[in-house]
């Protein structure tokens, strides 16, 4: 008598849901840090902004009082206009140097990586130690004022000046971003097809013809990337004016990111802090959005 055997179908999940658990396994560690220390305390933050939260008391609603404070804050009209300087004062020409050195970075010559590395070498080191050697350099008896002594008559008082303090920070900077914002540059500059200059070549254009009629129209996204985040990036800087200067002299070099931590924490206004925060997350969050809606109008394909 044959016996007939009819394969039960094992119960349980199948191999495409087993999959998803799987990768959810993985995921869900760094999205739970995520939620934690970034998720959360933003949440935290916009529910501070509504209150008058300082520390020492209970928080309590005070609605939009906060942020109608801005309207008013003469000092925060002054970070306002100190922030712009900054991210404008550092942006054109951190671009402009980073790309004229990716121009030439790009090229084949002996010692080209170590000039690479050595121009990139400076935003690898900590902001605060870069601040505490730059504080150093502009010291009235420092180097850099030791070697302009013998060039200009009176050296300038780099970090104590209110009329030169913000360029002196805008210096250090340029000195410390050009070198990131470089290898973006080099990187889009090497995804531009080399037929495009040997087609100009063999229509006579030179050098700069080939630069300004080739290189940056297709190089428009990279400079648009580049500009976005290079502002986005400049708008939030803080350890320069905290490490170098306090943000002085007389309000000079504060910026909003440092007068935030000011209100916060030495000041103990933690509801309105809280509500410039969110302020500033809001003006960074649509530069993103911005970013993100140029980029893929700017993509570029080769044919």
């Amino acid at each position: 008598m044959a016996m007939t055997t009819t394969g039960s179908k094992k119960k349980g999940l199948n191999i495409y849901t087993r999959q998803r658990l799987w990768g959810l396994s993985f995921v869900l560690p760094a999205f739970i840090f995520f939620a934690i220390f970034a998720f959360y305390p933003m949440i935290n933050a916009l529910f501070i902004s509504f209150t008058d939260y300082t520390l020492m008391n209970e928080p309590n609603f005070v609605g939009w009082e906060n942020y109608a404070r801005m309207l008013t804050d003469a000092r925060f009209k002054i970070m306002i206009n100190n922030t712009l300087g900054f991210v404008i004062g550092s942006t054109i020409p951190t671009i402009l140097i980073s790309l004229g050195l990716a121009l030439v970075l790009q090229r084949n010559f002996i010692g080209r990586d170590f000039l690479r590395t050595l121009y990139f070498l400076p935003i690898v080191f900590s902001g605060v130690v870069v601040s505490i050697v730059w504080r150093l350099l502009y010291h009235p008896q420092g180097l850099i004022n030791t070697l302009l002594d013998p060039i200009i008559q009176s050296t300038p008082r780099w970090i104590t000046d209110s009329d030169v303090a913000p360029w002196a920070l805008i210096i250090l900077n340029i000195w410390q971003s050009v070198g990131f914002y470089m290898v973006i540059f080099i990187a889009g500059l090497q995804n531009i097809p080399d037929d495009f200059y040997d087609a100009a070549r063999v229509d006579g254009a030179n050098s700069a013809q080939s630069f300004w009629y080739i290189t940056l129209p297709l190089l428009k996204p990279t400079t648009l990337l580049v500009t976005v985040i290079s502002i986005i990036n400049f708008f939030q800087t803080f350890t320069y004016q905290y490490v170098m200067t306090k943000g002085g002299p007389s309000d000079a070099t504060n910026v909003i990111s440092l007068y935030i931590y000011l209100n916060a924490f030495q000041y103990q206004y933690m509801g309105y802090a809280s509500a410039m925060s969110i302020v500033m997350f809001l003006f960074i969050m649509t530069l993103t959005l911005i970013q993100f809606r140029f980029v893929r109008t700017e993509d570029i394909t080769y044919v």
